[in-house]
């Protein structure tokens, strides 16, 4: 990094926590609000008590990059753990960061439509990670401490990657951006345990770990994905660009992971097989473990295929809007409307508007039959 790229960086981070500890009373009580109904071991003061910590933090963590352990606001934190359970302060981090995001993104010097927003959603994102570190490390020793990223591959842990596809599958709703998700396999990776023995398929996963770091972008969410590969989620990325990425990541694999038997005098190239999930334009709710479900269908269906090669599915939406609607079913929206009220197709209003579920548009195409 540049010493102009990294005064960039470090402007943008003490902007970014500046704006969050001048407007911390209302991100406190909105995180509030948005946690309050998943957590019962909590009354109303004790949620309001920790969000305001949570955006403690996140100032603390976006400004220095870092947090201690040891620091009376992460000893704050271990103390909620009990009451709460591990899942509601990964959750609370992931809600906190995401509304801290959202107030972040309306701000005309480093929002949504300016220059260093790439750098400040990545210290965003970075921030979070390193509240959930720093809650690791201080509850390290408890009988369920919390895993933030993988020991073998030092990538993220697919509990954390969950979580991210999670939010990023929200923001690009809200945004209307474009999404996309890989998914690597190690290909035959039980054979190379039994020809080489396990400790050399281990090294295989490491390995693809390191070169995926290096591959990928810096605000990419990189994951150890299942027990034999790697999960990529790319926000704002085009399905096309993201197929094509997904390609040279398996070519670069070919090339370079290489295991050689020198007993024998043979070698075995390692490969990956690899699902590219995505679309352009989130213009609807799509489904976090939807998204997930089509990936991992993608996958298997590029192992029974032949291995080493990648599939790519464009995402629809679980749910679509009258004009979608008929657009699908080659109808007019009046016509659409019209099945609505008649009980032909059902439907469910969100606010003003309609939102037909695809599963009812199939029963509907059924019922023509």
């Amino acid at each position: 990094m540049t010493d102009r790229s990294s005064r960039i960086a470090t402007d943008a981070r003490s902007r970014t926590s500046a704006i969050i500890r001048e407007r911390q009373p209302a991100l406190a009580s909105d995180l509030a609000a948005a946690i309050t109904i998943g957590i019962d071991a909590l009354d109303v003061e004790g949620c309001r008590g920790f969000a305001e910590l949570l955006v403690r933090l996140m100032a603390m963590s976006t400004e220095s990059g870092a947090l201690d352990p040891r620091s009376a606001a992460v000893r704050e934190l271990g103390c909620y753990s009990p009451p709460l359970a591990t899942r509601h302060i990964l959750e609370g981090v992931h809600v906190a960061e995401r509304i801290v995001l959202d107030e972040i993104a309306l701000d005309e010097s480093i929002g949504a439509t300016s220059g260093p927003w790439p750098v400040v959603t990545h210290a965003l994102r970075r921030a979070g990670l390193e509240i959930l570190a720093a809650y690791a490390d201080q509850i390290a020793g408890r009988e369920v401490p919390v895993v933030v990223r993988d020991g073998l591959t030092t990538l993220l842990a697919s509990p954390v990657f969950e979580l991210a596809l999670a939010q990023e599958v929200q923001r690009a709703h809200r945004h209307k951006h474009a999404l996309a998700l890989l998914l690597f396999d190690v290909d035959e990776l039980t054979e190379i345990n039994r020809k080489y023995g396990r400790g050399v398929g281990d090294r295989v996963l490491e390995r693809l770990g390191i070169q995926a770091r290096r591959f990928f972008r810096t605000h990419d969410w990189v994951s150890r994905y299942g027990d034999d590969g790697i999960g990529v989620l790319l926000p704002e990325t085009p399905l096309d660009h993201a197929a094509v990425l997904a390609g040279r990541f398996r070519e670069m694999v070919q090339q370079r992971l290489v295991l050689s038997d020198h007993k024998s005098d043979t070698s075995t190239i390692v490969t990956v097989s690899a699902a590219v999930v995505g679309t352009d334009l989130v213009q609807t709710d799509i489904d976090a473990g939807y998204v997930l479900a089509e990936a991992e269908a993608a996958l298997m269906r590029a192992k029974l295929n032949g291995r080493n090669r990648v599939e790519r599915v464009a995402l629809l939406p679980t749910s679509l809007t009258i004009f979608g609607a008929a657009t699908l079913l080659g109808r007019t929206p009046r016509e659409v409307m019209r099945l609505i009220r008649d009980g032909g197709l059902k439907a469910a209003r969100r606010g003003r508007h309609f939102h037909i579920d695809r599963t009812a548009i199939e029963d509907y195409r059924k019922s023509l039959r």
